[in-house]
């Protein structure tokens, strides 16, 4: 009993002489004795935004991603207007800044914190993006711009003409596309409203080359026409002898056209004068001349590539396709090969440099629209409704889309989507490039035409 006592009495002694401290390395310890420690749990648990007039977005409208690295990433809509964004925030702590619901600058990136009860903070990165969108217009009077990653639409536009035989293009702010009523149009991306608008004499089946503030296109009344992009009048025009429906190269100066007599031009950008003309032994309907390394490329009904001297027409080479029109399809170039289709022929490469055939493929297939290369592949869609891949240095097939219809619509790859208007099938596409498979359609109603191509405009 006696030892028992003695360790009793030792350890009670002990206790009258502890001073209670708060320990400075735990922020949970509280000020006093029997103090309830203040918490130190601070965390953004979920975050949206609505727009400014309080509207939410759509829940497929919107993606948000909370990184493991407290990044908080969110996409919206093309075309929202970041500055006046209002987040929606679930915490725990007792305070977050910026504060959840108040209006914010979303425009850049954007710390938000998060205090605790103890008041200890973490951050959290938000940036606010918007998606890219895709523009194409339709042979009944209407043009459209859709959710490059959704396929939702943003707006549809009705005006006079049709709209399959130009790719649209995007300059300083405006999109501009060109119509079978003659009329050129610019229109406001975000709205489709009109914002700018010259009047041919005849059908503008073509897309204008638009350079150094002036829009150069061809037209069915037989002209070629230099418009003042600022104020929307006639600098020069050239008559080509024949409808002109070719899409013009603007380069150094020389602006380069195929003319509906079979002649190719290269006038003086500023004047219209004749620089040199070149005979091609055949019409060109809707082919766009290609310039690169020096060379003017272009196809014509008589059956032949020509690759001409861009400074004095002088022909370089000159190589057949098995009898078979070019007067369609425009060529392409990627490392040193031209890829060219023709009409009720094959998808054709030659060597830049010599006209050497490397390889033909999709054999009696006729292919209208121009080849899109893209990671050492060759996109075209052909007359049997089919959008084929085809490796681009052998020719191989690697894969083909059945039934999309194109109508001679032509494919491009942006942001890891592959876009093309299917008319005959009354849909627009997204494709996965890899492999085909559709990420999305979109029903463009009666249309069985689309744009030549279709144009993307990526996000902020």
């Amino acid at each position: 009993m006696k030892r028992l006592f003695y360790c009793l009495s030792l350890s009670l002694t002990a206790f009258a002489f502890v001073e209670c401290k708060k320990d400075p390395s735990n922020p949970n310890t509280g000020s006093g004795s029997g103090s309830t420690p203040l918490s130190s749990i601070k965390s953004i648990d979920s975050f949206t935004v609505t727009e400014a007039n309080g509207s939410s977005f759509n829940a497929s409208d919107i993606y948000v991603t909370i990184t493991a690295g407290d990044t908080i990433l969110v996409t919206v809509p093309p075309y929202t207007d970041l500055t006046k964004l209002i987040p929606e925030i679930t915490y725990k702590g007792v305070s977050v800044s910026p504060a959840s619901g108040a209006p914010i600058n979303l425009s850049a990136p954007v710390v938000f914190t998060v205090t605790a009860a103890d008041s200890s903070k973490i951050t959290y990165t938000v940036i606010v993006t918007t998606r890219g969108a895709v523009f194409f217009g339709t042979n009944d009077n209407r043009f459209f711009a859709l959710d490059a990653i959704t396929g939702t639409q943003i707006w549809k536009d009705s005006l006079a003409g049709e709209f399959e035989y130009n790719t649209p293009q995007l300059v300083d702010g405006i999109l501009y596309t060109a119509s079978t009523s003659g009329v050129v149009y610019g229109l406001d991306p975000p709205t489709g409203t009109v914002k700018w608008q010259f009047q041919a004499g005849g059908t503008v089946a073509t897309t204008p080359a638009i350079v150094n503030g002036t829009v150069y296109f061809g037209s069915d009344d037989h002209n070629f026409y230099a418009v003042d992009l600022a104020t929307a009048t006639l600098k020069w025009e050239f008559a080509a002898g024949g409808p002109t429906d070719s899409g013009p190269t603007v380069l150094n100066g020389i602006v380069y056209f195929a003319g509906g007599d079979g002649n190719m031009y290269a006038l003086d950008a500023g004047s219209g004068a004749v620089v040199w003309k070149f005979n091609l032994n055949g019409v060109v309907s809707m082919a766009a001349p290609l310039v690169a390394n020096g060379l003017v490329y272009i196809g014509s009904r008589s059956d032949s590539l020509y690759a001409l001297d861009a400074t004095s027409g002088n022909e370089i080479w000159s190589a057949r396709t098995d009898g078979f029109t070019l007067e369609q399809s425009s060529p392409a170039i990627s490392s040193g090969l031209v890829y060219i289709g023709a009409e009720s022929g094959s998808l054709f490469a030659f060597n830049a440099a010599t006209g050497a055939q490397q390889w033909k493929s999709l054999i009696s297939q006729s292919i209208y629209d121009q080849p899109c290369i893209y990671n050492n592949t060759v996109y075209v869609t052909a007359d049997d409704g089919t959008l084929d891949a085809v490796n681009a240095q052998t020719g191989t097939l690697l894969w083909h889309v059945s039934a999309i219809y194109a109508n001679g619509a032509g494919a491009i790859v942006a942001n890891g989507s592959l876009y093309v208007g299917g008319g005959g099938s009354r849909y627009f596409y997204a494709f996965d490039p890899a492999t085909g498979n559709v990420k999305w359609k979109f029903y463009t109603g009666n249309a069985i035409v689309l744009s030549f191509h279709p144009l993307y405009v990526g996000g902020n």
